[in-house]
């Protein structure tokens, strides 16, 4: 006997290979809502679980739906998908769990409710490193764990509408990891400065103010992105002129030496002057008369952007003799001097360069996985906030630079220790060649029908059918599926102190149209920190 009869719900009435449909007892769900037991609650809800009888096994699934049987049945049809199973202890609970099923139901077999004990066993806190974000939906004390390595060694995604908590729900995550290995290597691409208040004295913000991100640190194809207007033929052309006098540019480099393999790519520094005398010298040349407008042209972007005061923090004369070790320290926090993140602030960033400068950023911090020593590589958390801008679904012409980067990051960083986290509002327009590498998900409330059935092909088995909750989660809740949780689990999330939370409150128009704070003081302010960008 594995229990009495009123823990019973129901029976196995037809099974496939991943869900099967019960009839449950209308009585002992009705007993169910109005006990105060969690057990039942737990089992009864959209959602719950509830685990079914074979041999010596205790088979789990998640409900995913119930409907009413005929009029005339005092029963109630559910459909169940199947998540894992363990085998029956002396006390009739779980003694153990794995995912996936050496055996599948057969109609009749007897369909439970879920225990608080059954529970606790599924969501042990594993011998392996895991962080803890909050506690399994609807039980109030049995946590649920998130395994540390299996999050971070695929990349994960965090997608909810707005206002329905990503933010301080990223900085929670964040602030567990560092809490769990402080150590580590985390950079947030922020483009609305909501960061920077939540971390403190943990991380190192940088902003147009104080980055400097040196120009010659770009590649040909960035260098293109920022200079290059013509698209086309036209386009061809014009980055081939680039190429040749870039490489020129940095061929007369003093410290480019006979073991260096120089490529218009190589990050090696140049001189502004050394690119518009390559351009000159090749403008000059017989055969590139007819040509001359295109040098010209190329010229005067050039001048454009280094004397443009918006782009200083990257566009910089200054620049030419900086050192791409000191870059990289700052960014990746190497050493990280008790500051293991770093915040590059976008907010200040014009919107002409900002895909440039994202795609850099992502870029060289691949490229340095790439060439670290395999044995002594620090591995680094890229964290990419409204990844739609930067990983369209349908790309555009200004986006095609960012996107393919931050794809090849998606496809290949896993395997050099770099874990992408996409912040997403709108999974529909992500990316699907980055959703589709993400192995966890975690899931805040989605109100748009498009969005979540985008977002039922990326889940995994056993969180398909929570999908229709999606919509109906409160704040400080989420669906969390995928390699980094033991099952995928419905989870109320930890609430943050204050000091921790992101900067990302929607204003509050009654208190501020009732303060009157608007005043001649706040416009001077105001177009002060306009033309200053600060």
């Amino acid at each position: 006997m594995r229990g009495s009869e009123a823990t019973k719900l129901g029976v196995i009435l037809d099974t496939s290979g991943d869900r099967a449909i019960c009839r449950f007892d209308q009585a002992a769900l009705l007993r169910s809502r109005s006990d105060s037991d969690a057990d039942h609650l737990a089992s009864s809800s959209i959602g719950g679980l509830v685990k079914i009888s074979v041999g010596s096994l205790w088979q789990f699934a998640t409900l995913t739906e119930l409907k009413a049987g005929r009029a005339d049945d005092e029963v109630i049809l559910a459909e169940v998908e199947y998540i894992g199973e363990g085998p029956v202890g002396a006390d009739g609970n779980i003694t153990g769990f794995r995912r996936g099923l050496s055996a599948y139901p057969h109609p009749g077999d007897e369909v439970w409710f879920a225990t608080s004990e059954d529970l606790r066993q599924i969501f042990a806190p594993p011998a392996m490193p895991h962080i803890q974000l909050g506690t399994v939906y609807p039980t109030e004390d049995v946590r649920a764990p998130v395994l540390f390595d299996s999050l971070m060694g695929r990349h994960f995604a965090v997608v909810g509408s707005s206002g329905s908590g990503k933010s301080t729900t990223v900085t929670l995550i964040l602030d567990r990891i560092i809490g769990k290995a402080p150590n580590g290597h985390v950079v947030i691409l922020d483009p609305h400065g909501e960061y920077a208040h939540a971390f403190g004295d943990a991380a190192q913000v940088w902003d147009v103010g104080n980055l400097q991100l040196p120009y010659w640190a770009m590649n040909l194809d960035e260098h293109c992105e920022a200079f290059v207007a013509s698209e086309g033929e036209s386009r061809m052309i014009d980055s081939n002129i680039m190429a040749q006098c870039l490489l020129k540019a940095r061929a007369r480099n003093a410290f480019v030496n006979d073991r260096t393999r120089l490529t218009a790519d190589t990050p090696i520094s140049y001189q502004l002057k050394d690119l518009i005398e390559a351009l000159d010298e090749e403008a000059g040349k017989l055969e590139r008369l007819a040509e001359g407008h295109r040098y010209t042209r190329l010229r005067l972007t050039l001048r454009q952007f280094f004397s443009d005061p918006r782009y200083r923090f990257i566009f910089n004369e200054g620049y030419a003799g900086s050192s791409l070790e000191d870059l990289l320290g700052k960014l990746l926090r190497i050493p990280i001097a008790d500051k293991p993140i770093s915040i590059i602030d976008l907010a200040g960033v014009p919107t002409e360069i900002v895909n440039v400068v994202v795609s850099t950023l992502a870029r060289l911090i691949l490229d340095y996985a790439i060439w670290a020593p395999r044995e002594r590589r620090a591995p680094i958390l890229l964290v990419c906030e409204e990844a739609q801008r930067y990983l369209p679904r349908v790309r555009s012409h200004n986006t095609r630079l960012v996107t393919r980067q931050l794809e090849r990051l998606a496809r290949e960083g896993r395997k050099y220790g770099v874990c992408l986290a996409m912040i997403t509002q709108r999974p529909s327009e992500l990316s699907e060649t980055a959703l589709s590498q993400c192995g966890t998900i975690i899931s805040m409330r989605l109100n748009n029908q498009h969005d979540q059935d985008h977002l039922r092909a990326s889940l995994t088995e056993g969180a398909r059918g929570m999908i229709g909750a999606i919509a109906t989660l409160k704040n400080q809740e989420c669906i969390i599926s995928g390699e980094g949780v033991p099952v995928p689990m419905r989870v109320h999330i930890d609430t943050l102190e204050s000091g921790k939370r992101p900067a990302s409150d929607d204003p509050v128009f009654s208190e501020r149209w009732n303060n009157g704070v608007a005043d001649v003081e706040l416009l001077v302010e105001t177009v002060r920190r306009w033309r200053e960008e600060r």
